[in-house]
């Protein structure tokens, strides 16, 4: 299914695309600069410039990542199309203030958008490099609880464990796709829309356990341990696997006020699918003699099946984008963001606390808070003629590092640090 869905929509993207291509193409004739001060440059001041910014459908899956704008030139013929498209590096893929891709070595990512007649539709990519690592039973936005303590009932007593899981996620692929229409009223833009991720991850869960009351070892009948001694080694275990999400949004914003856009904005997930593991244990205690190794019967075990947080919550996002022209070839993008989960994130700590074996319990409350920067500078510009009714070309290339920071208000899930920083770089080409 998610082949299909991706062949899909990259079919649809491409023929939007090509479409506008044919339209555009006839009678526009291009032609290169080197940026200077002037039309196309990036001290064209704002809010004229970069007007496609604050009217796009931006950081819909790249959590703090602002994408750079086109400096639109006052045209006497009406713009055919506007689009966007990025790549680059970022040292940690951080969406809504969890990492999907702890310990790697970061991810290359690209983005896209096509912007006519008030309808957007973007596409955005991300790959893992190297291996990312949790110490929990498993990575995801959903999930991943690191619970270390558990419990195991024998000879009328309980006998405690502590229990020590590690995630390896070797492969981590995801495109999201999104369609959105913008309306002004006024001072006040109203954008509703509806991306889908796809993610395709490949991972696999590994335990150590210890047994805390004296007299015990275990005589385990799993597949894979260690020998007979107070540790056990286990695994590989199934964990989270692939997921596919939707989600419906709205979003209010402004961009009436110089050089600073202001939004809020409303996600609800209408979708929550993924495959997760569904194994139940069993293991043998023995205990020194005069019994004998197998005397007593296998016990219950559990490895947690439950780690995915299935609710189709929602998730709201507060943010304001700056723009500020600082030379006639740069410009400074600062960003923050507050959010609050409505049951779309997750918190650590099971909603059973006599049993914290398994996972975590869906969010209510404050999320995270963010704040980071981006420094476009410029550095090719395209312009041209045009014979036909449509405006010449007007694209910029943009070479733009960035770097962000987060707080979690809420407890982090495993993986994922209170405080985090990241950053990396990209190329940008606007439209």
């Amino acid at each position: 299914m998610f082949n299909k869905v991706v062949r899909k929509s990259l079919v649809i993207a491409a023929g939007f695309f090509w479409t506008g291509v044919a339209g555009y193409g006839q009678g526009v004739d291009a032609t290169v600069q080197v940026p200077t001060a002037g039309p196309g440059s990036a001290s064209v001041e704002i809010p004229s410039a970069q007007t496609h910014m604050p009217n796009s459908d931006e950081d819909l899956t790249m959590a703090g990542e602002s994408k750079s704008a086109k400096n639109v030139v006052e045209q006497e013929k009406p713009v055919f199309w506007s689009w966007i498209a990025a790549v680059g590096y970022t040292s940690e893929y951080n969406f809504r203030g969890t990492d999907l891709m702890p310990n790697s070595d970061g991810a290359t990512q690209f983005n896209a958008e096509v912007t006519k007649a008030n309808f957007t539709l973007g596409l955005f990519g991300i790959h893992q490099l190297g291996n990312a690592s949790s110490k929990s039973w498993s990575i995801g936005e959903s999930g991943g609880s690191s619970s270390t303590t558990g419990f195991i009932p024998a000879f009328g007593q309980i006998v405690t464990i502590d229990r020590f899981p590690r995630t390896i996620q070797d492969t981590f692929n995801e495109l999201d796709v999104f369609l959105s229409y913008k309306v002004s009223l006024g001072p006040i833009d109203i954008t509703v829309g509806d991306i889908g991720f796809f993610i395709d991850r490949r991972a696999e869960t590994f335990e150590r356990d210890f047994i805390a009351t004296p007299g015990f070892i275990w005589n385990p009948i799993i597949v894979g341990t260690r020998g007979l001694s107070p540790n056990l080694f286990l695994g590989p275990f199934a964990t989270v696997q692939n997921e596919v999400f939707d989600r419906v949004y709205l979003r209010l914003s402004t961009s009436k006020i110089p050089h600073i856009v202001p939004s809020i904005t409303y996600y609800q997930t209408v979708l929550s699918d993924g495959s997760e593991p569904e194994s139940e244990r069993g293991v043998r205690i023995h205990a020194k003699p005069p019994f004998p190794p197998n005397f007593f019967p296998p016990l219950p075990y559990s490895i947690p099946n439950d780690e995915r947080n299935e609710a189709l919550g929602g998730y709201l996002e507060g943010r304001i984008n700056g723009y500020f022209p600082i030379t006639k070839w740069m410009d400074f993008d600062p960003s923050a963001i507050i959010s609050v989960s409505f049951r779309d994130r997750t918190e650590p700590g099971g909603s059973n606390p006599a049993d914290p074996r398994f996972g975590g319990h869906p969010l209510t409350g404050w999320n995270h808070v963010q704040a980071g920067a981006k420094l476009p500078i410029h550095l090719l510009h395209l312009g041209g003629s045009s014979s036909a009714e449509w405006a010449p070309p007007n694209a910029d290339l943009y070479f733009a590092p960035f770097g962000n920071y987060a707080y979690h208000i809420s407890n982090p899930g495993p993986g994922t640090e209170r405080n985090e920083w990241w950053g990396g770089a990209e190329f940008e080409v606007t439209f």
